[in-house]
């Protein structure tokens, strides 16, 4: 009996990440479904959105820091700068055979039901890796 009442919680906890785990997926097979470019499609990635955020603000934690670090502005400048510099210059450029843009590259994995459902997956699952991560407390961010 003792040993049934300790396993509750963590049997419980993993029926809980299963049902999430099915939710997501299906929410993605059907997000998958809709046209690209729609408000069906707008309003179905951005309830989404709106439930990591909702997620990450209740799971804040106030003795927290995020760090400034000049070597991650700087990297995440430099990415950021790149991928917009290759989207001018691809965007410019003619024809798009010889140049083309991010959103054409991706058109390749995006045009089928399945490539939309396993990208709509993706960016859920990228969003909900970012709104679980812990900053460093703010003890140690004083020390840096």
């Amino acid at each position: 009996m003792g040993a049934s009442t300790a396993a509750g919680p963590e049997v419980r906890r993993w029926w809980r990440t299963a049902a999430l785990a099915a939710v997501v997926l299906g929410y993605s097979w059907i997000g998958g479904g809709l046209r690209s470019f729609t408000w069906s499609a707008a309003v179905s990635t951005a309830i989404a959105g709106l439930a990591i955020l909702i997620f990450a603000w209740r799971c804040r934690y106030h003795r927290y820091v995020v760090p400034a670090s000049w070597v991650g502005f700087t990297a995440w400048t430099a990415w950021l700068a790149f991928l917009a510099g290759w989207e001018l210059w691809a965007f410019a450029g003619q024809p798009r055979s010889e140049y083309p843009t991010l959103s054409v590259l991706a058109d390749v994995v995006t045009d089928s039901y399945p490539g939309r459902s396993v990208a709509l997956l993706v960016w859920v699952a990228l969003g909900w890796w970012l709104a679980r991560l812990r900053p460093m407390p703010a003890e140690k961010a004083s020390q840096r």
